[in-house]
């Protein structure tokens, strides 16, 4: 039986070394934050979260109909477990501030909130549309699973996230 493939330019077979739970959490379009706390059987906190005002020029690239790329946050963070301190993603995102509730653009600077987790909180309603998502020949004798996707706010590009999965994560050798 062949698997389907993500997009005609997913390597055949790429997702082949991932478990299913692995090959869902890759190719997920809702929020990976829940579904990682499922797999590795704690919860999940943000650590080392930082915002930057400089976002390179691929990432505005990727980012058609931002409303003019006016305000841009580049957003940094690490997807870790609370009782363990395991880090299971390193996360980047782009946030179009404008194109993103005012309630939501708060708290995404003043909290530690993962993002998705905001966006349940305050009833964003969203479009996931993945861009991009490769697993190492390798793996998971070399980290770097990853996979990159934007989320639409009312039709709108409004972030642009690409996650990057430890094998603790994908492989369940938390």
């Amino acid at each position: 039986m062949t698997r389907p493939t993500l997009r005609p330019d997913t390597p055949r077979g790429s997702f082949d070394r991932l478990g299913v739970a692995a090959r869902m959490l890759m190719t997920t379009d809702g929020t990976v934050t829940p579904m990682l706390e499922q797999m590795v059987g704690e919860p999940i906190i943000t650590s080392r979260l930082s915002h930057d005002t400089r976002v390179s020029p691929s990432d505005i690239a990727a980012m058609p109909q931002s409303l003019g790329h006016d305000r841009l946050i580049a957003r940094t963070t690490q997807l870790v477990g609370a009782d363990s301190g395991t880090v299971y993603v390193h996360a980047r995102s782009v946030l179009v501030l404008d194109a993103l509730p005012k309630p939501l653009r708060i708290d995404l600077m003043t909290t530690q909130e993962p993002i998705g987790r905001l966006l349940r909180k305050h009833r964003v309603e969203s479009f996931r549309e993945l861009l991009t998502c490769s697993v190492p020949d390798d793996f998971p004798s070399r980290e770097g699973a990853s996979r990159r996707y934007r989320v639409f706010v009312g039709g709108i590009a409004a972030l642009l996230i690409e996650e990057f999965f430890s094998s603790a994560c994908l492989t369940g050798h938390a």
